[in-house]
């Protein structure tokens, strides 16, 4: 008669399968959908292109990170514009304008325009370096959330294994017990 006991053991274990089969289907997707985040972001702009061939799970994120990066960047290179503008306009004063002349024209400078330099490309130029230093920053914390994820993969593979190895053994007792419980007929 045991070996009723032991069939539900196996119903037990299968259902155990089942459900954490399940989690690592749905960890292993949100790695894949974490990665396709990191590449999106990793230049610190997502593209028209990038969000609409992205997984529809992470389109969200991907709006959140936008209006976070731009408004964290935007905010910063304004400060950092007026302050490297202001340093070099307090140099220039001081330098009697040499400095200005010392910036090599022909270096082609991202922010130099006719031997000038150009408010707005000097703002351009540190706005690009926010959303690159935000995207750098947000690709770490999708890398040690990663991190995290693979380890609870690999402890639900390792649950996986043991429920396996378990079903096994309670298969054969069964099919022991079942002999041993049969009719034997002489």
């Amino acid at each position: 008669m045991t070996w009723a006991f032991l069939s539900l053991r196996k119903m037990q274990l299968k259902q155990r399968l089942s459900v954490y089969q399940n989690r690592l289907i749905q960890i292993s997707q949100k790695i894949m959908d974490m990665q396709e985040m990191a590449s999106a972001v990793a230049d610190g702009k997502i593209t028209y292109q990038e969000a609409t061939s992205g997984p529809s799970s992470v389109f969200g994120t991907q709006l959140n990170f936008l209006g976070q990066s731009s408004n964290i960047a935007y905010q910063s290179a304004q400060v950092k514009t007026n302050a490297y503008l202001q340093q070099m306009q307090a140099i220039n004063q001081a330098t009697g304008g040499q400095y200005q002349y010392a910036l090599d024209p022909n270096a082609n400078l991202a922010y130099m325009q006719n031997g000038q330099i150009q408010p707005y490309l000097v703002f351009n130029e540190i706005y690009k370096e926010e959303l690159k230093a935000f995207a750098d920053q947000y690709a770490q914390e999708l890398n040690r959330q990663e991190q995290d994820l693979e380890q609870e993969k690999l402890t639900i593979e390792t649950q996986i294994k043991a429920i396996q190895a378990e079903y096994e053994s309670v298969n054969e007792q069964e099919s022991q017990n079942i002999q041993n419980d049969a009719i034997k007929l002489s």
